[in-house]
């Protein structure tokens, strides 16, 4: 039976969703969108063993306490076998949780991009102020596109392999 995934929309048979789903768990453990104010507007779960909702609620903390003392841009926590990138943008958080051996090489420029992409797919839900995550749910082949882009940048896929995700 094919496990629920991110990225079920691919149309994979089971073995191709289990080479994909065995790389990205290699790397990656979760993405989480949410407002600077905290509201979680968007998670792409790999890697269901860490609550990335609660993770990414501290970092929205973190990024609030930060606006009383200066501008924080990037946060990095390191710890509990998973690393944690952040970046603040257009008033959205991108927070990447890894494991500490993937490459984060290029992590900031391509998390900008996901934010830049995020805001303009959503710019009117944005300015409403909406938070039903439904409504965001359809960036997974988004996200997939750009998760497949870093890690082929970063060389962890095989280019040739993945010709048929698009």
């Amino acid at each position: 039976m094919k496990e629920s995934t991110n990225i079920d929309f691919l149309d994979l048979n089971e073995q191709e969703l289990n080479y994909i789903l065995k790389i990205l768990r290699k790397y990656l453990m979760g993405i989480v969108i949410s407002k600077t104010s905290g509201s979680i507007l968007y998670h792409f779960e790999v890697d269901h063993s860490i609550n990335t909702d609660l993770f990414s609620q501290f970092i929205a903390a973190l990024a609030m306490f930060g606006e009383e003392l200066g501008n924080i841009r990037r946060i990095l926590i390191e710890g509990l076998n998973l690393e944690m990138n952040s970046l603040v943008k257009n008033n959205l958080i991108i927070t990447a949780f890894f494991r500490p051996d993937m490459v984060t090489d290029y992590l900031e420029e391509e998390a900008s991009k996901c934010l830049d992409e995020f805001s303009e797919k959503f710019a009117d839900q944005l300015e409403k102020d909406r938070c039903n995550q439904d409504i965001y749910k359809c960036f997974d082949k988004n996200m997939w596109e750009l998760i497949q882009d870093y890690l082929i940048r970063i060389g962890a896929f095989d280019l040739e392999f993945f010709h048929f995700t698009r």
